[in-house]
This record gives C-alpha cells, sequence and structure tokens, in this order.
C-alpha cells in the first residue's frame, strides 16, 4: 500500500478531493465498478496527481481516513495527552468530531468497507496510546472498536439520542473505576 502522510494544505486538498470523489461513486455503485478516470474527472485533478499519492481507489480510502484521524488527534488533544481519551468529554468530542465525516463512515460500512475502519482505528491506538499509556491490549481494542460501533449505529439510527447521553454510556461501560469487581 502506497499511501503519503503529507499533511501540508495543498496535498490535503487534493487528497480529499479525490476521497470525495470515491464517495460520490460509492452514492451510485459498487467499490469493484468504480474507475480511477472517473474519480480524477469528478476530483479534477490528474491521474499522474492521483497516481502521485495512491496505487489504487483503497490506498485513498485509507489515506482520506488518515487525514480525518490526524485532525481528530489535533483537534482533540491527543497528540500532547494520551489519557484524554477515556475522559468523557473526549468521548462526547470524537462523536461530535466524527459526525462531520458520517457520509464517509457510513458509506464505507454500507458497501462492506468496515476493515478500513477497524483497521485504522486498531493502527491509531496501537502507534498512539498504547506506547504511552499503561493499559491492556485487549481493553484498548475494546473500546477503540466499541466507540467505533457506538458511533455507526448512532448515525445509522439517526442520532436520536445526544452525543453527551452516548458518551455517558460508553464512559461508564469504559472507565476505571476502583470499586468495579476484577476477574
Amino acid at each position: 500500500m502506497k499511501v503519503k502522510k503529507d499533511f501540508n494544505s495543498r496535498t490535503v486538498k487534493t487528497r480529499v478531493a479525490i476521497g470525495n470523489a470515491i464517495l460520490d461513486q460509492l452514492e451510485e455503485k459498487e467499490f469493484n465498478q468504480i474507475k480511477v478516470s472517473d474519480v480524477i474527472r469528478i476530483a479534477g485533478v490528474s491521474r499522474m496527481s492521483f497516481y502521485r499519492y495512491y496505487e489504487n481507489l483503497y490506498d485513498a480510502l485509507c489515506d482520506y481516513l488518515n487525514i480525518i484521524v490526524n485532525g481528530y488527534m489535533i483537534e482533540g488533544g491527543e497528540m500532547d495527552d494520551p489519557d484524554v481519551y477515556m475522559r468523557l468529554e473526549h468521548i462526547e468530542f470524537s462523536l461530535n468530531y466524527f459526525d462531520r465525516y458520517a457520509r464517509y463512515f457510513l458509506v464505507l460500512n454500507r458497501h462492506g468497507l468496515y476493515t478500513i475502519l477497524i483497521d485504522a482505528v486498531n493502527e491509531y491506538m496501537m502507534k498512539n496510546i498504547l506506547p504511552r499509556k499503561k493499559l491492556h491490549m485487549y481493553e484498548m481494542f475494546a473500546y477503540a472498536g466499541g466507540l467505533l460501533n457506538s458511533f455507526l449505529k448512532w448515525e445509522e439510527y439517526g442520532k436520536k439520542e445526544s452525543a453527551h447521553n452516548v458518551a455517558k454510556t460508553i464512559y461508564r461501560l469504559y472507565s476505571h473505576n476502583e470499586d468495579r469487581e476484577e476477574f
């Protein structure tokens, strides 16, 4: 997989345009029916630009998520404080942040591309949280997967509950409570 992780504004603008063009196509057809030529036409970029960043459309979707996650880390303070992710306020922030990109998450999930999402979540936790926090690896995976699944279902069900209420539920499940019975 060839994915360029350059976050300067010019390259990000091009890569986001490519990602959005793929999402536009996924609204109309199956992933295996999408052609690079259609994507570059919709995105308004050259074939050379596409292949400068990616080997294929799958890589472009993965990169789009890298861009989303990079913004998440910056806005959410995770670059500075790995303990922030388990706080109630941060869980609510996470739901609201990813809500901005709901189309991306829901379209990928609808097309059976959930592996892009969960692989990115697991990679993010392994690289950014686990090395800096004393936490059992499977506890971290349970939290990350639970947050992702809760977010997807919240979106799919039309966000009938507030982000705050959903965050409180997740927080209660995964927060460390001294009185919680150990198994």
